[in-house]
């Protein structure tokens, strides 16, 4: 009892009348994160240094250094097989320097033109884009020649003297069609009215081309534009009758239609290794790069961007003397794709686009050679002419006028001011030998494909494509 009574008395006096304070969690235990590796942004497409860009001037501008100009696309740009840069896309710059044609002053001068010849090198410092101009960084761009678009005719070979002059003859009909029926008669009438003057103004015409580089990488997330891609139909024989439903167009890309009994690819490319008939020889190899990627009729990209095309110099034939042009042929026999083994093909150049200023002709076995400007039949009609002068029994003033046809516009005033028939005769045998002399008697013309040259290649397609559409297996 006295026990009891003892604890009793101690748990009383330890109770007292303040409130225990709450009791506090304890304080967390720091924890060090897990390293992780930081999440690097993807890499922006660029435009790769050294990509081509061909370009045809807009209209006519002045040929003085320091004049701005402008000029358009004439092939698509893609990166990473996305169309960024479509066909037309404006290109502005300036007149960099003007270069002497030695070559040309001299012939111009025996036409009796003292003009003293120049070529434009122009520097092109901006793309316009939907977001306004970005600059690039280019090199002067030489040239500036017509741009020669060959296509492969459709006919076979053509050995006879005779049926050369009668296509010849069409196509000069051809030209002067075009002449008078396509845009821009004015200033073509003007440029052949400043040929027959001893001196006159240069102009950059419209439609001078220029091929460069560009010297640096550009970003294209900022100038990704929206495009028609270009659609490839493969040829057809004269008697073959089109197809009724024709393929959908893909997104970007050329698309090759699946239906023909035969199909093809058209590869559009551009040459990797310069050629020239002067010094190219049989068996020497050549590579060109995939710039537009191909799409079957199904849409799946069968030829990416980039890959390679292989081949060799199958002819090749120097130009020499008496006017024999040059003659090149080369053809595709591997296809080098991203990730994949090489592809034996047989691929064929069907199309290219080549600058130089040169009249130049393809057959339909891709072999391209140099066109004569001139035929038999000119100096033959420019004789008729220059003796009809010396015919005592119609009205001198016309005979003169008619038969003096040399040394420009000059040779035409004397011929009608002189009075002398014989003179009037002589200026017209002037320019009978020198048709001959630049048609006949000079050395031929060299076939040039420098590097950057865009060229069609028609090859068989693939046995399938090398990238096909995920499917999505229903979830169970």
């Amino acid at each position: 009892m006295a026990l009891a009574f003892v604890a009793v008395v101690t748990v009383a006096r330890a109770q007292t009348l303040h409130t225990r304070p709450a009791q506090q969690p304890p304080a967390p235990v720091p924890v060090r994160p897990i390293a992780t590796a930081p999440v690097l942004p993807a890499p922006p497409a660029v435009l790769a240094q050294g990509t081509y860009l061909s370009v045809a001037s807009t209209r006519v501008f002045p040929m003085k250094q320091g004049a701005a100009i402008e000029a358009r696309l004439l092939a698509p740009i893609y990166v990473n097989n996305q169309l960024v840069l479509p066909t037309g896309t404006l290109l502005r710059g300036r007149v960099d320097a003007l270069t002497p044609d030695k070559s040309a002053r001299l012939w111009a001068r025996l036409n009796g033109d003292f003009t003293p010849i120049h070529h434009p090198m122009v520097r092109f410092d901006a793309v316009e884009t939907s977001g306004g101009p970005v600059s690039i960084e280019a090199p002067a761009a030489q040239a500036g020649l017509p741009m020669v678009n060959l296509q492969a005719s459709s006919g076979g070979k053509r050995h006879r003297l005779i049926v050369q002059a009668w296509d010849g003859m069409k196509q000069r009909v051809a030209d002067t069609k075009t002449f008078f029926t396509s845009p821009g008669l004015g200033n073509r009438l003007k440029v052949a009215l400043y040929e027959q003057l001893p001196y006159h103004p240069q102009q950059i015409n419209a439609g001078t081309t220029w091929s460069f580089p560009l010297s640096s990488a550009l970003a294209v997330s900022e100038i990704r534009a929206v495009g028609q891609p270009t659609v490839y139909t493969p040829p057809q024989k004269k008697n073959a009758k089109p197809p009724r439903h024709k393929s959908p167009v893909p997104a970007t890309g050329t698309l090759s239609a699946s239906a023909d009994p035969k199909p093809h690819w058209l590869i559009h490319a551009e040459l990797e290794t310069p050629l020239d008939s002067r010094s190219a020889k049989a068996g020497d190899p050549i590579q060109a790069r995939v710039v537009e990627p191909v799409y079957d009729g199904q849409r799946h990209l069968a030829i990416p961007q980039g890959s390679m095309l292989i081949g060799r110099v199958t002819t090749s034939k120097a130009a020499r003397s008496f006017g024999r042009n040059g003659h090149l042929r080369f053809s595709f026999q591997q296809l080098k794709l991203p990730a994949a083994p090489v592809q034996q093909v047989q691929g064929s150049v069907t199309g290219a686009l080549a600058g130089g200023g040169k009249a130049m002709a393809m057959d339909a076995e891709g072999n391209v050679s140099g066109k004569n400007n001139g035929s038999v039949l000119a100096p033959i009609a420019l004789g008729l002419l220059a003796g009809h002068a010396l015919d005592t029994d119609g009205n001198m003033t016309a005979q003169t006028g008619v038969a003096s046809n040399g040394f420009g516009a000059i040779g035409r005033i004397v011929g009608l001011t002189a009075g002398s028939r014989s003179l009037a005769a002589g200026i017209g045998f002037y320019a009978v030998g020198l048709t001959i002399t630049q048609t006949w008697l000079r050395d031929g013309h060299q076939i040039v494909f420098p590097q950057g040259t865009r060229i069609d290649i028609d090859t068989a397609p693939l046995t399938e494509p090398i990238l096909k559409p995920q499917s999505v297996k229903p979830q169970s």
